[in-house]
């Protein structure tokens, strides 16, 4: 459902120190610029009428205040709760201390500490997923601002500019065209809460500022406010999805058009999915849970749990693994996926071009 780029989480962290490393060396012309409530919460007004459950407000709160009113995708991960989890101790933890990770590596030898423990959750609203040119904003939380403001004093941007990048720092707005040009900016709302923004409205410092004093706020569609209070935000992953989204039309060849798809994926020494497919009548969602009850046989020697009911129009379907099932059905998949690449697809990795995946 989702798909995040380790690279692009490193390149929030490291752009949201640079931010606030450069800072300190600007802040006799321009001041501090700080966003934030005298009670010390980002400005644009709390949303704790949302619901959620109180785990999830410890990192969701307040963020949809942030994230851009049209968003089409919205999406949370709770990194605190999943780096606990059992799947990511044994799976993920190894690999972050390898030298594949090389970018992690090298933040944590130029700033002094590591970016995944400090990093707490993140929050992403992105409008044009999938296409060429998206745009969005991500709440990160976590960063120490204190701490993070050391980090590049020395070495910093010029390593973030080795790539072709060019960063501009005005106060404690930075501002980043990549090498093709695309344009992100980075600014910290609170002492431990950063915010980055994709696309034209972070080719500006009036225009960053403006997202993080909670303009655009997403907590204004109540739509979005009501299928967020749905969504075990305490999870590992969650997330809404609107259905008029461009991507989704492709639902529509399976006879299914949904107004939203959200819920939540939770990690822990298994997998449990709790997934709500929003549809225009109950009719529609009846039909759908039969035609997912049908499947479910086939399906259910792989899951712990496999359910399908309908509350009106939303169809909830609850899915639940162990590790050991988990295991099994990934070697399946990447049997099925190597036996495509090496015959059916172009002779593998020596087919043609556009040939696999």
């Amino acid at each position: 459902m989702v798909r995040i780029r380790t690279g692009w989480v490193v390149a929030l962290a490291a752009l949201g120190l640079c931010a606030s490393a450069c800072k300190k060396n600007d802040d006799k012309g321009s001041g501090s610029g700080d966003t934030k409530t005298a009670e010390g919460k980002p400005a644009g007004g709390g949303t704790s009428a949302m619901g959620g459950a109180s785990g999830g407000a410890a990192v969701a709160n307040d963020d949809l205040a942030l994230l851009p009113v049209d968003s089409e995708v919205v999406f949370g991960i709770n990194f605190g709760q999943l780096q606990q989890s059992g799947l990511w101790k044994e799976f993920v933890a190894p690999k972050l201390s390898s030298t594949d990770m090389a970018g992690i590596q090298k933040f944590k030898a130029i700033c002094g500490f590591d970016p995944m423990e400090s990093l707490k959750g993140i929050a992403v609203g992105v409008k044009g997923w999938g296409g060429s040119e998206p745009t969005g904003v991500a709440v990160v939380h976590g960063f120490d601002k204190s701490k993070s403001m050391t980090c590049f004093d020395k070495d910093g941007v010029d390593e973030a500019q080795k790539d072709g990048s060019k960063v501009t720092i005005d106060g404690d707005v930075v501002m980043v065209a990549d090498k093709s040009g695309k344009p992100w900016g980075f600014t910290f709302v609170n002492d431990s809460t950063a915010i980055a923004v994709y696309g034209p409205d972070a080719t500006t410092k009036d225009g960053i500022k403006k997202i993080a004093a909670g303009g655009g706020s997403l907590a204004k569609s109540q739509t979005v406010v009501d299928l967020y209070g749905k969504i075990k935000t305490a999870d590992s992953v969650w997330f809404l999805v609107n259905g008029n989204a461009p991507f989704m039309s492709k639902m529509g060849s399976l006879g299914v058009k949904p107004k939203a798809v959200f819920g939540s994926v939770n990690v822990t020494d298994g997998l449990a999915l709790d997934l709500h497919v929003r549809l225009s009548t109950p009719d529609e969602a009846g039909n759908l849970v039969s035609m997912i009850k049908g499947q479910a046989a086939q399906a259910k020697q792989f899951f712990d749990k496999f359910d399908a009911s309908n509350d009106a129009a939303d169809v909830l379907i609850g899915i639940a693994m162990s590790k050991e099932k988990l295991k099994t059905l990934a070697g399946m998949l990447g049997g099925m996926m190597g036996g495509m690449m090496g015959g059916g697809m172009g002779g593998g990795m020596g087919g043609p071009p556009g040939g696999g995946m």
